[in-house]
């Protein structure tokens, strides 16, 4: 295993603005925060252009109070089972991903269907990107939900069954957004 410079050397666990050195510890701690800046999203919405540096602000909101590098791309490979985007792909790839979202007008206008389509190859894309060193999930769920808003739907991810979404976002990984299209058609309610 390659030096990771967001780990504490000592103990192995992810550097904190807590002090936590406990891995257990530190999951609550950051379920606590996270949650509580979660839960403030729809009353005071994270400003920008659905764009990177919007999904480093969700990051940032969400994240903040835990890591000193909230917000901040990764810099080190990771994977779960297969590699994610290269670090040095991250901007490129973001930048096609998200001009190619501002040129279907961040998926306003569109039926449910429609929207559900479009929301699955957006989730794939930035689930491929896994911009952040943790925290990639609740990011980007806090982001997509109030784009969902945004567009006039709303994205229930209390209903989110982890293990299917584990499952669609590999078969997305492999190319295959049927499985994400069907969870997410379950997950959003809003226009028809």
């Amino acid at each position: 295993m390659s030096w990771d410079p967001y780990l504490d050397l000592r103990t192995g666990v992810l550097r904190n603005r807590l002090g936590l050195t406990d891995p257990v510890a530190l999951a609550a701690a950051e379920a606590d925060f996270s949650a509580a800046r979660l839960a403030g999203l729809e009353l005071r919405p994270v400003p920008g252009g659905y764009d990177l540096a919007h999904l480093q602000a969700f990051h940032w909101h969400v994240f903040g109070d835990v890591y000193p590098w909230a917000g901040q791309l990764r810099t080190v490979a990771l994977g779960k089972g297969r590699l994610f985007c290269p670090p040095a792909e991250l901007e490129d790839r973001a930048a096609v991903l998200f001009a190619d979202l501002a040129r279907d007008s961040h998926l306003r206008g569109r039926a449910r269907a429609d929207f559900v389509a479009g929301l699955a190859g957006l989730l794939a894309g930035i689930n491929e990107l896994h911009p952040f060193r943790e925290g990639n999930g609740r990011a980007q769920r806090a982001f997509l939900a109030q784009l969902a808003r945004d567009a006039g739907h709303r994205i229930r991810w209390a209903a989110l069954d982890r293990g299917e979404n584990v499952q669609a976002s590999v078969a997305a990984h492999a190319g295959d957004l049927e499985p994400l299209r069907r969870m997410l058609d379950r997950l959003v309610v809003g226009r028809d």
